[in-house]
């Protein structure tokens, strides 16, 4: 798994909000070179021009045909990280987004210190969604092939500690959880992900979470 340097980093904001708009430029670092546009249409128009590491588009945006919009901007743009942002939506809103291709949906009544969290997450070919989502995105995808046998051994390669952490992704639990009940630091959790990933050819924990919930 990649780690992300302290960079400058292309970000695409778009949101029609004016004071939603400050609050996030406001609460990004100098890291992010930040390019705001009002509306979708601004958007696509810039990124036919070049594309961004990061996109981050508000879900009001979104509203009139969501499933659309992310496919289109992952045409345009394959290689960068799509965040959705706004108010709670229910989770079969946030599922469709992840499905669509966004790496994630974050809630805009977090503290916005939580935003650049997200976006380091996103850019280290992570997802950001609450747990319960994970965990109903899981349920809801039936129709994943059974796990390769290539798969099944890989699993069988990981360590004890390394399985524990697996299993416990699986059933949505985030890196502090697993943490506290190893009795291990996060960073020793990112280790043993970033080993489990490498070892079974795994881009992220969602994909991860999938592969052992057929395992189980």
């Amino acid at each position: 798994m990649t780690v992300i340097t302290e960079t400058e980093k292309s970000l695409y904001l778009a949101t029609a909000d004016a004071d939603v708009a400050r609050v996030i430029t406001d609460a990004l670092p100098d890291l992010y070179d930040v390019c705001l546009y009002k509306d979708i249409n601004g958007l696509f128009n810039a990124l036919k021009q070049q594309t961004a590491e990061l996109v981050l588009c508000h879900q009001f945006l979104l509203d009139d045909n969501p499933d659309q919009v992310i496919s289109e901007l992952k045409k345009l743009c394959p290689d960068s990280r799509i965040l959705v942002i706004g108010p709670p939506r229910p989770i079969p809103v946030q599922i469709a987004a992840l499905k669509q291709g966004a790496r994630g949906y974050f809630n805009q009544n977090l503290p916005m210190s939580k935003l650049q969290e997200a976006l380091l997450l996103i850019l280290n070919g992570e997802v950001w969604v609450e747990r319960h989502v994970i965990s109903g995105l899981i349920d809801e995808i039936s129709h994943i092939p059974e796990v390769s046998e290539k798969q099944r051994k890989a699993a069988e390669t990981l360590s004890p500690k390394e399985l524990e952490v697996a299993k416990m992704v699986s059933h949505g639990a985030t890196n502090k959880m697993i943490a506290r009940n190893m009795n291990i630091t996060e960073r020793t959790v990112k280790a043993h992900l970033t080993t489990i990933f490498q070892k079974m050819s795994l881009p992220d924990r969602l994909s991860l979470a999938i592969v052992f919930r057929d395992l189980r």
